[in-house]
Parts: structure tokens; sequence; C-alpha cells
């Protein structure tokens, strides 16, 4: 499988500079919640009158499964310029 990488070193743009940024995002019981309810398939108005039951049974397993409540992990945005070499 090709990478962007791959692809553009063999187009005119093939002086590639790419940078990584990370940072750690931490999310509390609500905050996951909140999350998984921004879904299409898990939306307050697909879940309707199943909302309270769901959030209830969300937040039981959510602690179950970490009692102190908080989940953390890292994104990482790469960003990549492509340049046509000089002259």
């Amino acid at each position: 499988m090709s990478t962007p990488h791959d692809v553009l070193v063999t187009l005119p743009f093939s002086e590639l500079e790419s940078a990584l940024y990370e940072h750690r995002v931490t999310y509390d019981v609500d905050a996951v919640i909140g999350l998984q309810l921004s879904y299409s398939y898990s939306a307050p108005a697909r879940l309707g009158d199943r909302l309270e039951p769901f959030k209830e049974a969300a937040r039981k397993a959510l602690l179950d499964l970490d009692p102190a409540g908080t989940w953390e992990y890292t994104v990482a945005t790469e960003v990549l310029i492509a340049r046509r070499p000089a002259g």
C-alpha cells in the first residue's frame, strides 16, 4: 500500500517536508459518554426513550472498567508540505 510520501515523490511536488505534532487528551466519564452520543448511530434522537438507560449503563460500564473515571490518549497530527524542487 502506498503512502502520501510514496505518491508525492513521483510528482512534480517531490520535495517533501513533514512534521508530527502530538498532544495528550484526557476524557472523564461525562466526556466519553458525550462523545459516544455525538455519533449518528448512538445519537440521543436515535436512542429516544432509551437515552437515560443507555447513559446509566455506559456510566456503570466505564466506571467498572476504570474506577478513576479518566481515559487518556495521544492525538497525532502529521503536516506534510510538498514543494517543487528549485530550478
